[in-house]
């Protein structure tokens, strides 16, 4: 195989998994410098329970495997044992004793050697120099993402990831979370990324000054993104002035990243996971506009008509997709909360306006509860709709929550409605109910 092309050997590497990779390379000198590259995956998962900080940066000083890392998730996220416990003997309640009794001492074992693994690595913030020079290093990176509500595919164990499923399960040291995130925008400074997530991020690090102006000053190199999404917790703000500041200081970053074509802005109350959070576009972006947005999605907000309407009014020369609400803090078992409501205005006034400011749009998803304000008039309405697709559009199966009882629906009517025109759906669809 030495005298064969490096281009055909390339090939065949393409063809192989992680595994198989170093038993080709043994096979011969030439194979195994070819083979240098497909030694790793793409997309390196950091865990707060080992010691992965080492290990990225060991790779990004390694002269021939650097270049193999496109994408960095660390996963920093934490399960409250007792409710975790709680949750999971109840999901199994009906299990046969033997194979409830064998799960649970295999979850005990697991989130033991968690526990222990954590406060033997320690806090990634104390390992910030490490993750810079790291990141520095990786001459390939582009996409970066924490969670804290994902449990990482590299976890095999059924309960903890099970337990990552139910909200109140998940445990979020804030203190420690806002340097662990300061200790991540301090690393990826100077980088030129194309997407960045965090999936659970505390609405009120904007307000307190140090985390906010920290933020700022390594957030300027948010200007090469080209998808931002922010899923944001506001479960620490106290009283309407720090939510104030927290969402003027929020606008700020969301302003860097002025080329984004894909922005996401979720909002999950972990204190009150049925309720929706207050925001005005006016307050947060005054007139600031996305030149180049083609992807939004909305979710877990109160707003007003008029703010919402002229928000995404900005938009209409660019904006072709357009997701409102989602899945939210919803158990398993419940119907989607993260939707939208109007706390002036109505849903008829907001579709019939958004057919004629949005040219160019292509498709629009609703999900969640939809509801707007003054339930005792004529005009009150409310919707509770269950997903079609998924956020990269492509379509989902029914959820088994889908049931006549909670008058769940299709958007598809909505959506031809702002598309197409035609007779607004209304309460009507209600009558329309999936059975």
């Amino acid at each position: 195989m030495d005298t064969l092309p490096v281009e055909l050997l390339r090939l065949i590497y393409s063809y192989c998994d992680l595994e198989s990779v170093p038993n080709l390379r043994a096979a011969s000198t030439t194979l195994a410098e070819v083979g240098y590259e497909y030694l790793l995956s793409p997309y390196f998962t950091s865990l707060n329970w080992r010691d992965d900080i080492d290990r990225l940066h060991n790779i990004a000083h390694h002269e021939k495997l650097r270049g193999s890392v496109r994408s960095v998730n660390i996963f920093l996220g934490q399960l409250s044992y007792y409710d975790a416990w709680s949750t999971s003997w109840a999901a199994h309640f009906v299990a046969p004793p033997e194979e409830r009794t064998e799960l649970m001492a295999d979850a005990r074992a697991e989130f033991d050697k968690i526990a222990t693994g954590r406060k033997k690595v320690g806090p990634l913030h104390l390992r910030a120099d490490d993750l810079r020079e790291a990141f520095s290093a990786l001459p390939n990176l582009r996409d970066l993402e924490v969670s804290f509500a994902q449990c990482p595919s590299t976890l095999n164990n059924k309960f903890i990831q099970e337990a990552f499923y139910w909200p109140n399960c998940r445990k979020l040291d804030r203190q420690e979370t806002y340097q662990n995130l300061d200790a991540v925008m301090l690393a990826q400074h100077g980088l030129k990324l194309s997407s960045f997530k965090v999936d659970r991020l505390p609405l009120e690090v904007f307000r307190l000054a140090n985390h906010r102006s920290h933020w700022f000053t390594h957030a300027q190199s948010f200007h090469s993104l080209s998808s931002l999404n922010l899923t944001l917790d506001p479960s620490g703000l106290q009283g309407p002035t720090s939510a104030f500041r927290s969402v003027n200081g929020l606008g700020r970053i969301l302003q860097l990243a002025s080329n984004v074509t894909h922005l996401k802005l979720a909002f999950h109350p972990y204190s009150s996971e049925h309720s929706k959070f207050a925001l005005s576009f006016g307050a947060l972006l005054l007139n600031f506009t996305f030149t180049q947005l083609t992807d939004l999605i909305l979710e877990g907000i109160s707003c007003d008509e008029e703010d919402l309407k002229e928000f995404l009014g900005r938009h209409g020369a660019t904006l072709r997709r357009l997701r409102l609400g989602g899945r939210g803090l919803a158990k398993p078992f419940e119907a989607s909360h993260g939707g939208i409501h109007l706390y002036e205005g109505t849903f008829r006034s907001l579709f019939t306006g958004l057919s004629t400011r949005l040219p160019k749009l292509e498709r629009m998803h609703l999900e969640g509860i939809f509801e707007c304000e003054h339930q005792d008039l004529p005009t009150h309405e409310t919707y509770n709709f269950y997903p079609l697709t998924d956020e990269d559009w492509e379509e989902v199966p029914k959820p088994r929550w889908v049931r006549s009882s909670r008058k769940t629906i299709s958007c598809l009517p909505f959506e031809q409605y702002v598309l197409h025109g035609g007779l607004y759906p209304g309460g009507n669809v209600l009558l329309q109910q999936d059975d």
